[in-house]
């Protein structure tokens, strides 16, 4: 009878103790309590973690794979349906964590296809080494359960980054984001 005592004492502590935990997360590395996917330590895993950012609506993953002084680059119609050249800030009103976050809540799917990676010759700016990467892509944008009339968007192309080491926590980030849609060389 002792035996059954401790045979279920021994199931109740494993039981609270898998209890207590999530297999479903990703692992903690890094800084404070973000979550990655892969550990910054190159521009492709932040790549990596960007493509799964999206593919899996996180704005957490997003922002840390964002430099302080991120841009994301753009063309855009004005009023007259003029192209222009527009910008994003990381921070900024109107900004770029915002409007992700909002495509992330809109869409019920994102879809990252085609992601290509291509190696750009390194840049230097004032102290820091910049990393360039091309990935060429299909973005595919879908409202799948239809609270939005099943909207479905595409957009195909190549988006030019540029990252920067963070010399508080050595982690890479991206710098540019510059998109260029529906462009190929």
């Amino acid at each position: 009878m002792n035996m059954v005592k401790y045979l279920i004492l021994i199931l109740l502590i494993l039981i609270l103790a898998f209890s207590c935990q999530n297999p479903f997360a990703p692992p903690v590395i890094g800084p404070g309590s973000f979550r990655p996917i892969a550990q910054q330590v190159d521009p492709d895993s932040v790549l990596f973690n960007f493509k799964y950012a999206y593919e899996n609506r996180d704005s957490v993953v997003y922002a840390n794979c964002l430099d302080r002084d991120f841009v994301f680059k753009f063309w855009n119609q004005d009023n007259l349906g003029q192209l222009i050249e527009d910008e994003l800030y990381r921070d900024a009103p109107g900004n770029d964590l915002d409007i992700t976050g909002q495509v992330f809540r809109y869409f019920d799917e994102i879809r990252l296809d085609s992601w290509t990676i291509r190696v750009q010759p390194d840049s230097i700016l004032g102290v820091d080494t910049l990393k360039i990467r091309d990935a060429f892509f299909h973005l595919s944008l879908r409202d799948t359960n239809g609270d939005r009339n099943y909207e479905h968007l595409e957009a195909s192309g190549i988006a030019h980054f540029v990252f920067k080491r963070d010399p508080q926590d050595y982690l890479w980030r991206i710098l540019l984001w510059d998109d260029r849609l529906n462009q190929y060389y």
